[in-house]
């Protein structure tokens, strides 16, 4: 069923956003954000000849903001890497449209896998990272939807595909940081020249 990652990604975010952050402004755009993305899915209008879900414009705006307002990152080093991985998005979908013998296990996962592993190579910071997969992701998903508009002149560009993939591929990243937190922990209580530490 297309969208389940996406619906269960952004209200877990709501969820986690509303009850267990402290109150701060991060928590109430994160919490507002969750929220217009849940609403603005399902929304479609046409602009020119493309029929564009509302949701890309929410996402999309949201991390120009972000990048602008938190600035995780130089911003031209922002804007090079959400073009290189909007061109990465684009490569992946062209060709697994026009020769899929090699796409071996659902082409969701893979993009997903495909984006998360693209935004770790250009960024160290979590949020930099999750910035340029939703930069990259939108600008791709353009172009793509601009590619092949002659031969599917009904794409949705942002359809619920496109968010699952989003959604998969921000909890593969979100996961890594778990992990690598959880190692950073591990490291700093394993005791250092055969001492215990209390």
């Amino acid at each position: 069923m297309e969208g389940m990652y996406f619906y269960f990604f952004f209200w877990s975010l709501w969820i986690v956003a509303t009850f267990l952050l402290k109150k701060s402004a991060m928590r109430t755009r994160l919490a507002v954000f969750a929220l217009a993305m849940i609403s603005s899915a399902s929304l479609t209008v046409e602009v020119g000849f493309l029929h564009v879900a509302l949701s890309v414009f929410v996402l999309f705006f949201f991390s120009c903001y972000m990048v602008v307002e938190e600035r995780p990152c130089r911003p031209l080093l922002m804007a090079l890497s959400a073009s290189s991985l909007a061109f990465a998005y684009t490569a992946f979908r062209l060709l697994a449209l026009f020769d899929p013998v090699w796409i071996w296990l659902d082409a969701q996962w893979m993009i997903a896998w495909w984006l998360a592993l693209v935004s770790c190579l250009f960024h160290r910071r979590f949020a930099a990272r999750l910035l340029c997969l939703a930069l990259g992701s939108c600008q791709g998903e353009a172009v793509y939807a601009v590619a092949i508009h002659r031969m599917a002149p009904d794409y949705v560009l942002g359809s619920f595909s496109f968010l699952d993939a989003i959604a998969i591929s921000a909890s593969c990243l979100l996961a890594w940081e778990m992990i690598r937190f959880l190692a950073l922990q591990l490291e700093e209580k394993r005791p250092v020249g055969g001492t215990r530490q209390p």
